[in-house]
């Protein structure tokens, strides 16, 4: 079988269509889509144009009606759904936490827990100075899927969860969307720094923006997909006096 670890960790689709049964309608059709390591792309698109749909197949969760899906070139039925999702990171819209301590939630519980890495995930997601204001700081007690958090919290530790696995791909499902704008640029800064590919489905313009690359889904179909322009050649505000 082959290694997933010595996969360069490409994506490809290829010819992806996708519909729930056969009398229902194509909620994708003919996707054909190639995401390189390291890259960023958002994809964006209005309700029901299928973006969590195309996230699902991606990391595996649904199979393509037709089409294939590809690994570092392998198809991702051949690598097996526990080896491919162990390079996989992601944070969705319905995910929820444990009923547990931070540190289990951080780690997913793990049996041999990496208490530095654990805190270094939770610093990425910014939601260390949190947990530390909290009384019982990572052994803090988290209630049935987290209702004892703010949702910002709560995405936050979510995504500390995510990054704990050391992810090759992070797919992220509107997953700073209870987040002000100043925070989630922070986050999506300090994740941007690392080196892995990320996938984000979103709606706001700003999470849109910390993307490299815009794929816009509209009736099921790629209508756009193109580089964003660079963060430093973006304008930064209207004309000054005597500029045009």
């Amino acid at each position: 079988m082959q290694d997933i670890d010595q996969l360069v960790p490409k994506l490809e689709l290829i010819n992806v269509n996708y519909r729930y049964g056969d009398s229902e309608p194509w909620v994708l059709r003919d996707i054909n889509l190639t995401i390189e390591p390291g890259d960023s792309v958002a994809i964006a698109g209005p309700s029901g144009c299928g973006k969590t749909t195309l996230v699902k197949l991606l990391l595996g969760c649904l199979q393509p009606t037709y089409g294939e899906i590809r690994y570092g070139g392998v198809p991702i039925t051949q690598l097996g759904t526990r080896a491919y999702r162990r390079v996989l990171g992601a944070v969705m819209q319905d995910d929820v936490l444990l009923s547990g301590s931070l540190n289990d939630n951080i780690c997913f519980q793990d049996r041999r827990p990496d208490i530095a890495h654990i805190k270094h995930c939770a610093q990425l997601a910014h939601a260390h100075a949190d947990i530390e204001r909290m009384r019982m700081g990572y052994q803090t007690f988290i209630a049935d899927m987290g209702s004892s958090l703010s949702g910002g919290q709560k995405q936050r530790v979510l995504l500390a969860r995510a990054l704990y696995k050391r992810p090759k791909i992070l797919v992220m499902d509107e997953a700073t969307s209870a987040l002000d704008v100043i925070l989630e640029s922070k986050v999506n800064t300090a994740i941007a720094q690392l080196n892995m590919t990320r996938i984000i489905v979103a709606h706001r313009p700003e999470t849109i923006a910390s993307a490299r690359r815009l794929v816009a889904l509209h009736g099921g179909v790629i209508v756009h997909d193109a580089p964003l322009p660079d963060q430093d050649a973006r304008p930064q505000g209207p004309p000054q006096s005597g500029e045009s």
